[in-house]
């Protein structure tokens, strides 16, 4: 049985890319956390999430398959589209 999660390259051309949308997350994030995570400032959801959709756009447009977690659970980890 093939394992379900395959890195064969390095530099090879991304087909399939899973992300997560920012979310309420942002809001309940702590001075303490973001000084560890080194944030210089409190992230704003609303700008978040239009440079995250910018950037899975991009992915889009150069043919990547963008996945989210919701769809990701409901594809499965072995569903052959991902190979």
């Amino acid at each position: 049985m093939e394992p379900p999660i395959q890195v064969n390259s390095e530099i090879g051309r991304l087909k399939t890319v899973l992300l997560h949308r920012p979310g309420a997350e942002l809001e309940a994030l702590t001075p303490d956390y973001m000084a560890r995570m080194l944030f210089d400032d409190v992230p704003y959801l609303k700008v978040a999430q239009q440079e995250h959709d910018a950037f899975a756009n991009v992915l889009r447009e150069n043919g990547v398959e963008v996945l989210y977690s919701r769809q990701a659970s409901r594809r499965g980890p072995c569903d052959s589209r991902s190979s």
